[in-house]
């Protein structure tokens, strides 16, 4: 149960919400599950998905399929292992489990996880989607905040950019691009909406958005683009929304366009890349950029 406090006047930002738990026992034992892990496997899933598709080239047949190598990936991920500590927890995992299935050893679970495709599950959309977009960095190389703080940034010290794309309403992830930090958000925003599915109703961002090429993506998608316009941005077209959001800021207020734009849902993209920071870290382990990337797709698979 909420309440918030109305605002005091027009331009006044109202206090912030206060929340009190009302169902504690639900809450408490939701809190224990968080705890509680249980592996299961489905016959059917084993049975079509373990047994790799013949290739059709020459040489010896695959022995262990995408699927499998992706489920090993995932548990890393989860549990923050290093390959040898994978190969010996799910080995273990199988005895306790009682199944004979092949296990990869960890050179060959590097090596595949290289030139894997990761399969992300998406849930089936009906209607309009509206959609907020957001990035944040990842290190690449591990380094952590004590060392940093007693000796400083090293030189090998560099970063990923990981950009989301997430359902506003169903609150998931629905789109994913992995760059190099040389990456604008607008130069990574076309791949990101190219991969949603279905009619695409509002597309919310930050300012990094207010560009002609992102602009231009909203367009093709017929989709409404909610980006405040930059410092010291200037009109377009007469058309143009950016040169009607700046009318209305300049008219109503920054707060008054945020409110009547739906720009709040923005932080829904933060929200998921926080979940995402806290249960699998700020870092990558992997330092080909290729396993980079499938390891942080390997994070939106759960």
């Amino acid at each position: 149960m909420a309440s918030t406090v109305p605002d005091s006047g027009e331009g006044a930002s109202p206090k912030k919400a206060k929340y009190r738990v009302t169902n504690w026992p639900a809450y408490d034992s939701a809190l224990v599950g968080r705890g509680d892990i249980t592996f299961w496997f489905d016959q059917a899933a084993i049975l079509q998905n373990c047994t790799p598709e013949p290739t059709g080239q020459r040489g010896a047949p695959v022995r262990y399929s995408d699927w499998s190598i992706q489920t090993l990936l995932v548990l890393k991920q989860v549990f923050h292992l290093p390959y040898r500590s994978l190969e010996g927890f799910v080995r273990s995992l199988m005895r306790l489990m009682g199944l004979d299935l092949p296990i990869p050893d960890h050179p060959h679970l590097s090596r595949r996880v290289r030139r894997l495709v990761v399969h992300i599950p998406r849930r089936e959309r009906t209607g309009s989607i509206p959609v907020v977009v957001d990035s944040t960095g990842m290190n690449v190389f591990g380094e952590g905040e004590w060392k940093v703080r007693q000796h400083g940034a090293g030189k090998r010290r560099a970063w990923l950019k990981v950009h989301l794309a997430v359902d506003a309403d169903a609150k998931d992830v629905i789109g994913v691009e992995v760059t190099t930090a040389a990456w604008t958000d607008g130069e990574a925003f076309g791949g990101l909406i190219g991969q949603i599915d279905g009619f695409i109703e509002q597309i919310d961002g930050d300012g990094a958005y207010d560009t002609r090429e992102a602009d231009d993506v909203a367009g093709q998608c017929q989709a409404t683009l909610a980006v405040p316009p930059r410092e010291n941005a200037v009109p377009w077209e007469a058309d143009h929304p950016r040169t009607q959001a700046l009318a209305q800021i300049q008219e109503k207020g920054v707060g008054r366009w945020k409110k009547d734009a739906g720009y709040h849902r923005r932080s829904l993209a933060e929200n998921a890349m926080y979940r995402l920071k806290q249960l699998f870290g700020e870092a990558v382990a992997s330092r080909l950029f290729d396993a980079q990337v499938n390891e942080v797709h390997a994070r939106m698979s759960p």
